[in-house]
């Protein structure tokens, strides 16, 4: 399976999605996974306590199909990562090629930047799945709406699109609202798990350690273990059905 994890809008926990939910899905025995670090501020790599700068190989190689190999991700059996460059996509312009990225793996988690390019259009024609995290508040509603206008624009449609609630508090009215909303304009696309405000989120990545090697226990395993187990569900539908993996 091929999962791009986009929004336009920064701040909203797509790193954080990335890394957690590539740790999940391989703690959980699906296979392969593979973490593909998109952005040329490269918070992925940092965050999982890998060199940043300096790397003989990376994601703009991996790209372009020259041989090299990915990186693994300490204390994550399981869990590989192409690492990030400063070099943003932008530069590569239009016709990235999809086939054959990633195709020893079971899982490829792609970590978009919060900006749109060509080649962010070309991989996510090529994704089995587009998860847009979002908080859910006003705020969220107005990216979400940039990004299906720019979806549309590009001739992308929606139907691999699936909504995540990040950073999400029920003692706030406004997420119950926004969430509520969610749900009854987007039915199943959006997705039924949310991922709780958290500060052991926010400290991991400080650690260079994904939430399970971190602290296992907390709010924020448990969410991303069950946001695992939903795709690992629906990636093996899609299998059924002849979806390319």
């Amino acid at each position: 399976m091929r999962v791009m994890i986009c929004n336009q809008k920064g701040g909203v926990g797509k790193t954080t999605t990335a890394a957690n939910l590539g740790a999940a899905l391989a703690r959980a025995g699906a296979g392969r996974v593979l973490l593909v670090d998109l952005d040329p501020q490269m918070h992925l790599t940092a965050g999982l306590g890998l060199p940043a700068e300096g790397a003989d190989w990376t994601v703009a190689d991996w790209l372009a199909g020259r041989p090299g190999e990915p990186l693994p991700v300490p204390g994550e059996a399981g869990l590989w990562l192409v690492p990030g460059a400063a070099e943003p996509l932008a530069a590569l312009g239009a016709g990235v090629p999809t086939e054959g990225l990633g195709a020893s793996f079971d899982w490829v988690l792609m970590d978009a930047p919060p900006t749109w390019s060509e080649a962010i259009a070309d991989l996510m024609r090529g994704s089995d799945l587009v998860i847009c995290p979002l908080e859910p508040d006003f705020l969220g509603l107005q990216g979400l709406n940039r990004l299906l206008r720019t979806m549309q624009g590009a001739g992308l449609d929606w139907s691999r699109l699936r909504l995540l609630a990040t950073r999400v508090s029920d003692r706030l009215a406004v997420h119950r609202e926004v969430r509520a909303r969610l749900a009854e304009r987007f039915g199943e696309s959006f997705l039924p798990v949310a991922i709780r405000s958290s500060v052991k989120l926010a400290e991991a990545p400080g650690r260079g350690r994904t939430i399970f090697t971190h602290a296992p226990a907390s709010t924020g395993a448990a969410d991303h273990a069950e946001l695992a187990r939903l795709l690992m569900r629906g990636g093996r539908g899609a299998r059924r059905k002849g979806t390319r993996t």
